[in-house]
C-alpha cells in the first residue's frame, strides 16, 4: 500500500513547480503521484488543467471527471465544466456549472462557467442570467463581461452588448476576445470606423490570432485601406473558420519577384464571384512577362475562354499542366499592388449575344437579380424578397427580364403578374449569362456574382447593397473602383430595402424619360 509519505512530499514538490511556470515537469510529478495513487484527487485535477492548458480538452475533461467522482468541490466542478465546454460538450459542462453554483453561490467563477456552456447551447436568455450574476458578484469580472456581450448581441441587443465588450475591455486591455466581439458590434451597426479601431486593438491584444488578422482585414478593406488590408488578408489561410482550404503544390508561391519565361498558376479560392473579380490580374501577371494558367470553377471555363493574358486553363481541383510558381487569385491585388480597373477584361460570344439581341427585341431592357446563393453565409443579408422589387417593376418604358438563375417559392407568380420573362431556364453557365447581359441595357442586382459579371463584361449595373455591405464595396460611396460601369444603391438603414427601391426606381424613371 503506498503511503501518504510516500504522495504527498511529491504532490507539494508538483503544486510549486507548476505554480512557477514549470509546466513539464510538474506534470511529470503528477503522472508519478498517480502511478502511486490512482485516486488522488488533486493529482487528477490539476494534471487535468494542464492538459486544458495545452489545447486538450478532451482528456482534462476525463481527468478533472474523475477527480470530481473522487470530492465534489466547487472548484473541481468549474473546471470540469470549463474542460467540457472546451470540449464541445456543453450540455455537461452547464449540468457541472450548476453543480458549483449549488455548492457555492456566490463563486463567480462558477456563474461564469455556467453562462458559458449556456450560450454554447444557444439558450442565450438563460445566459445572460447566469453572466448577470458573475458580474454582480464580481464587477472587475473582464471574462464575465465579455461572455455577457455575446450573450446579449445574440439577444440583439447590441447596444447593452456594446456597454458589456467596452466594460471588458477597459477592465483588461489585453482580452482580445472583448475587443473582437466590440468590433463585430460595431460593424453591425454601421459604425465601421470605431469597428476598425477595436479589431486595431484585438491584434495588439493577441499578436498572434488569426480570427483577429481576419476581422482587421476585413475592416481595413470595407474601410478602402486596401494596401494595408490586403497584406492582412494573407492572415486567411491560417483561420480555421475561412472557407477555402489553403492548397499544397510542389512549385513555390509566388511571392512577387521576377516573372519573365516562367509559367504561373492562378488559381481560384472562395465563390464563383471572387473568380470573376480577380481573374482580372491574369493580364496584369502576364504582362509582367509570366506564361499564366488559370484554374477555376469548371462552370467559369467557357467564359474564361477568351481572358487577355491566359494562355491554359485548368478546372479546379482538376488535373494540372507543367508550372513554375503559384498564387491563388485574391493575394493577387497585393502582389501587383493595385486595382486592375481596366473594363472590360471579359467578352461574351458574339454569334450568342446576336442571338440573345434578336430574342429579347428592341426596348428598353433591364435584367434583375434580387437573391444570392441560399447556401452563401450572408444570404439573408445581401438578397431581398421579390415583392420588394414591385414598384420598380412598375416603371414605365420598361421591360424587365429576370437572370435570377432560381427564383424561390412565390416568385414566379409575381413575375408573371409583371410580364417580366425568365431568362433563368436558358443560362447553362456563365458565358450564356455573359451573353444575355450583353444584349441587356441594364442589370439591377444584389451582390451575386452576376454582379461581378457585368461589371467585367463593363456592362451598366446597378447594385443594390445592405447597410454593411461585403467588404468589396466598400463604405458610402456610389461608385466602385472594381467596375467602372457601376453604380452603387445603399440601405441607409438595416433592412431598409424599401428605400433603396424607391431611389432605384427614381433612377430609372430618370433614365428613361
Amino acid at each position: 500500500m503506498t503511503s501518504d509519505a510516500e504522495v504527498l512530499p511529491r504532490l507539494s514538490l508538483a503544486v510549486r513547480l507548476h505554480q512557477g511556470g514549470q509546466v513539464e515537469t510538474a506534470a511529470g510529478l503528477y503522472r508519478m503521484v498517480l502511478a502511486l495513487n490512482p485516486a488522488e484527487a488533486d493529482a487528477l485535477h490539476l494534471s487535468g488543467l494542464i492538459a486544458y492548458q495545452g489545447g486538450d480538452a478532451a482528456r482534462s475533461a476525463a481527468l478533472v471527471g474523475r477527480a470530481v467522482r473522487l470530492r465534489r468541490s466547487p472548484e473541481f466542478l468549474c473546471n470540469h465544466a470549463l474542460a467540457l465546454e472546451g470540449a464541445g460538450r456543453p450540455a455537461e459542462a452547464a449540468a457541472a456549472a450548476r453543480g458549483a453554483v449549488d455548492l457555492a453561490p456566490d463563486l463567480a467563477e462558477a456563474h461564469l462557467n455556467l453562462g458559458n456552456a449556456l450560450n454554447g447551447m444557444q439558450r442565450w436568455a438563460d445566459a445572460v442570467a447566469a453572466l448577470s450574476r458573475a458580474v454582480a458578484l464580481r464587477p472587475a469580472f473582464a471574462n464575465a463581461w465579455s461572455s455577457l456581450g455575446f450573450a446579449l448581441e445574440k439577444l440583439g441587443e447590441e447596444a447593452q452588448a456594446e456597454v458589456a465588450y467596452r466594460t471588458a475591455a477597459g477592465l483588461n486591455p489585453a482580452l482580445g476576445e472583448a475587443w473582437g466581439n466590440l468590433g463585430r458590434v460595431l460593424t453591425a451597426q454601421g459604425r465601421c470606423a470605431e469597428a476598425l479601431e477595436a479589431f486595431v486593438q484585438a491584434v495588439r491584444a493577441r499578436p498572434d490570432n488569426p480570427k483577429d488578422h481576419w476581422n482587421l482585414a476585413l475592416a481595413l478593406l470595407l474601410n478602402g485601406r486596401l494596401a494595408e488590408g490586403f497584406a492582412e488578408y494573407e492572415w486567411r489561410w491560417l483561420y480555421k473558420d475561412f472557407s477555402s482550404p489553403r492548397r499544397s503544390f510542389a512549385p513555390p508561391l509566388w511571392t512577387g519577384g521576377p516573372l519573365e519565361g516562367r509559367t504561373i498558376l492562378l488559381h481560384a479560392e472562395q465563390g464563383l464571384g471572387d473568380a470573376i473579380q480577380f481573374a482580372r490580374y491574369a493580364r496584369e501577371v502576364a504582362r509582367m512577362g509570366a506564361r499564366v494558367v488559370l484554374e477555376a470553377h469548371p462552370p467559369l471555363r467557357r467564359l474564361f475562354a477568351g481572358l487577355e493574358g491566359v494562355s491554359a486553363q485548368a478546372d479546379l481541383c482538376g488535373p494540372l499542366p507543367d508550372f513554375d510558381l503559384h498564387a491563388p487569385l485574391l493575394s493577387l491585388p497585393r502582389l501587383v499592388g493595385r486595382i486592375a480597373a481596366e473594363v472590360p477584361y471579359l467578352t461574351a460570344e458574339a454569334d450568342r449575344v446576336e442571338a440573345w439581341r434578336h430574342r429579347l427585341g428592341g426596348g428598353v431592357k433591364v435584367g434583375l437579380v434580387w437573391a444570392g446563393n441560399p447556401g452563401h453565409a450572408n444570404d439573408a443579408n445581401r438578397s431581398l424578397p421579390l415583392a420588394a422589387l414591385e414598384p420598380l417593376l412598375r416603371t414605365a418604358g420598361v421591360r424587365f427580364f429576370a437572370v435570377q438563375k432560381e427564383p424561390r417559392p412565390g416568385d414566379r407568380a409575381i413575375l408573371a403578374a409583371h410580364g417580366v420573362a425568365e431568362l433563368g431556364p436558358d443560362l447553362h453557365d456563365f458565358a450564356d449569362t455573359a451573353a444575355a447581359l450583353e444584349a441587356l441595357d441594364l442589370l439591377v442586382t444584389v451582390d451575386t456574382a452576376v454582379a461581378h459579371l457585368a461589371g467585367a463584361l463593363g456592362r451598366p449595373v446597378w447594385l443594390l447593397l445592405p447597410f454593411v455591405p461585403d467588404w468589396r464595396w466598400m463604405l458610402e460611396r456610389a461608385d466602385s473602383p472594381w467596375y467602372p460601369t457601376m453604380r452603387l444603391f445603399r440601405q441607409d438603414r438595416r433592412g431598409d430595402w424599401p428605400g433603396v427601391v424607391e431611389r432605384v426606381s427614381a433612377a430609372l424613371q430618370d433614365a428613361v424619360s
